[in-house]
């Protein structure tokens, strides 16, 4: 087969795929292209050679791309859960008591949001850790010297 033909191949794959979304021609259309180029160093490699070649190339870009797909699934999945948490959001923030912890509970503003908050008796403006929460309330520790 001409590489022109094997071009030509890949270009209506990689546009069906802009017009048929779905991530899933484009690497047939790269596999096509590749082969193409392929085609044009080797003049004399045969029509059997070819389609093998082909399929390999299209194998191998349809698996990277499985990979892919399932690494950055598997990354963002994790970002997913925690999106609409907000107070898991704070853990690990460094703050400053707007009121003061008596009998282990108080309030802080974080940002333009007065939480609630459970932790040590620490009169205002100590700074203080958010360790977790309960619920949508912050537990808090000490702040560490420096903090």
């Amino acid at each position: 087969m001409s590489p022109l033909l094997w071009g030509a191949l890949g270009a209506v794959l990689i546009a069906a795929e802009l017009v048929i979304p779905g991530l899933f021609l484009i690497w047939f259309g790269g596999a096509a292209m590749l082969t193409g180029l392929v085609t044009a160093l080797w003049h004399d490699w045969g029509l059997v050679n070819e389609a093998g070649f082909f399929t390999i190339a299209a194998g191998a870009a349809v698996a990277t791309a499985m990979v892919h797909a399932r690494r950055r699934n598997a990354s963002s999945e994790s970002d997913a859960a925690r999106i609409n948490d907000r107070a898991g959001q704070l853990v690990g923030r460094a703050v400053t008591l707007s009121e003061p912890i008596a009998n282990g509970q108080g309030r802080v503003f974080v940002g333009d949001t007065l939480w609630s908050v459970e932790g040590p008796d620490r009169p205002a403006g100590a700074a203080m850790l958010v360790a977790g929460h309960k619920g949508m309330v912050l537990v808090l520790r000490d702040a560490p010297e420096g903090r």
